[in-house]
């Protein structure tokens, strides 16, 4: 169910725009609810192309999961992986290459706070470096 929320969410975003041309062809002022619910979502758009962003980037683990519980195949990580990488990579959408740096501010935030034990400041410390090294360089 989680891996259908960025499919769905894009195709919505898609559908929004399509429709808001649609209705720009047909006149100006025609179904003012509709418009005001597509500028509601236009207006929110940013949110939800990083929500789904969120949602690409915990996909890696769930998958990782899914294969040591038997549910998931050897490749599926490795795929992923790639389109993880190609996800990253991209000038047209930022988001992910946005959230990943978000993320990681966040994680070296909160452990630098005295609270935090030193074996978790040190597992995600090798974490963060351990994802830094498999990101792609971006031009």
């Amino acid at each position: 169910s989680v891996s259908i929320f960025p499919v769905l969410l894009f195709s919505l975003l898609h559908a929004a725009t399509y429709t808001k041309k649609v209705l720009d062809a047909r006149s100006s002022n025609s179904l003012p609810f509709l418009r005001n619910l597509l500028e509601k979502l236009n207006a929110n758009q940013q949110n939800i192309l990083k929500f789904i962003a969120c949602n690409e980037i915990f996909l890696m683990p769930a998958t990782v999961f899914m294969l040591f519980s038997g549910q998931g195949s050897l490749l599926q990580p490795f795929i992923y992986y790639r389109f993880l990488t190609l996800r990253y990579s991209s000038r047209r959408n930022p988001y992910c290459r946005t959230l990943f740096t978000e993320l990681r501010i966040v994680v070296e935030h909160l452990i630098t706070k005295p609270s935090c034990p030193v074996f978790v400041r040190r597992l995600c410390l090798s974490g963060i470096s351990f994802i830094s090294r498999l990101a792609p360089t971006v031009a």
